[in-house]
């Protein structure tokens, strides 16, 4: 899962008609939803000492998502985020309450690539829950496997950087970049 939503790269923001990506093949859609991010400040985050600066950006663009289900390696639910003007299919056991985890592994950021001036590693999570509106009821597989009608989503994304070189860093490191971050079917 390379580059989940890496916040540390100029991401462009993506209108809900641009998404519309297909699942894919042997999975179905869950649908479209708008991710909007809000910053989370948590002791640990990435800042800039010569300025006090914060790497998780108060005012992070919106962003597409396409969401599908279908079997996994092991049988199991699996769903797959594919992220609008982003490569790639993110893959995730779907837990029996409507729970994921997805992880990516570690990419490099080059120097220019933060405002901390030197090279870093990123491992990405994105932990969270679809949600169907019935607050009472939750959320449940329905008997034979499929879904109930999945109206958002909530979850934490989170950035651990890390440092891969010995220049003189801006940041001090290890550190992180958190959002939460919410999703509504459009």
């Amino acid at each position: 899962m390379r580059n989940l939503l890496l916040p540390l790269a100029l991401l462009l923001a993506a209108c809900p008609e641009q998404v519309g990506q297909q699942c894919p093949p042997s999975t179905s859609s869950v649908g479209q939803f708008t991710l909007v991010f809000a910053p989370l400040r948590v002791p640990g985050e990435c800042t800039v000492a010569t300025d006090g600066g914060h790497l998780t950006l108060d005012n992070r663009p919106s962003q597409g998502a396409t969401l599908c289900v279908g079997a996994g390696s092991d049988g199991g639910p699996e769903l797959n985020l594919l992220l609008a003007g982003q490569a790639g299919v993110n893959r995730s056991p779907l837990l029996a309450d409507g729970g994921f985890h997805f992880e990516s592994p570690s990419v490099p950021v080059p120097a220019t690539g933060t405002a901390c001036g030197c090279d870093a590693t990123d491992t990405e999570t994105l932990d969270g829950f679809l949600l169907t509106g019935a607050a009472d009821a939750g959320f449940a597989l329905q008997p034979d496997g499929g879904l109930p009608l999945v109206n958002a989503l909530s979850a934490t994304l989170t950035d651990r950087l890390t440092v891969t070189s010995s220049q003189n860093c801006a940041c001090s490191f290890p550190c992180t970049v958190n959002y939460i971050l919410s999703g509504n079917r459009f």
